[in-house]
């Protein structure tokens, strides 16, 4: 499985002959073309550093699948083919399954929009804006590190109760954060951390 990071929360997965983007956001907007040939864009939820209109009806434009939740769904001209809690489906021989999860409580409290996380493989977790999840075991976590109610301490436990053996640190490029602060705590653990620069891909 290889992984290329980009702004925020974005990440591609490639995996046999799929290719998936998760969370492209505007702020991505300059890197459309690199994304090369997608067999599908899938959206944890609807924030403007997770989610943008436009480019997601440009997707539907050249013929790549999108898949989001309702909330999200709300949002778009074009319907995309909207997920459930555990609900299963392919792309291109990858197998991925929806997870729902809280988002992280918002700076007044507030507790935010529907937040769906995705397991790709049986091996990778992207949780969006998500940081616990009871009943899962996987091996990669693509771990929130910094957010309204995000903290380094919060991608410690998730990766901890999810017990994940490779971190991928995410959602630090709005707020700031150091994946290496996070790298130190968990290879005390044996936890291998990636911290990816944006553009930058890992084999895993």
């Amino acid at each position: 499985m290889k992984l290329t990071r980009y702004f925020q929360s974005c990440l591609l997965v490639e995996d046999g002959d799929a290719r998936v983007l998760i969370d492209p956001s505007g702020q991505d907007a300059d890197n459309y073309d690199k994304f090369g040939k997608l067999d599908a864009v899938i959206y944890t939820h609807e924030h403007m550093d997770h989610f943008d209109p436009d480019m997601a009806e440009k997707f539907v434009g050249d013929g790549v699948k999108i898949y989001a939740n309702a909330s999200t769904a709300k949002q778009m001209k074009t319907q995309p083919e909207i997920v459930s809690d555990e609900q299963e489906f392919e792309v291109s021989g990858l197998k991925v399954q929806a997870r729902e999860l809280p988002h992280c409580l918002m700076v007044n409290g507030d507790t935010s929009v529907q937040n769906t996380g995705y397991l790709f493989a049986e091996r990778l977790f992207h949780p969006g804006d998500g940081k616990e999840l009871d009943g899962l075991n996987v091996e990669i976590l693509a771990a929130p590190i910094s957010g309204p109610d995000i903290s380094l301490h919060d991608a410690y436990a998730f990766t901890m109760q999810v017990g994940a053996k490779q971190v991928v640190p995410i959602h630090y490029d709005f707020l700031g954060g150091n994946p290496d602060f996070l790298a130190r705590s968990l290879n005390e653990k044996g936890v291998k951390t990636h911290g990816l620069e944006r553009g930058q891909s890992i084999e895993l």
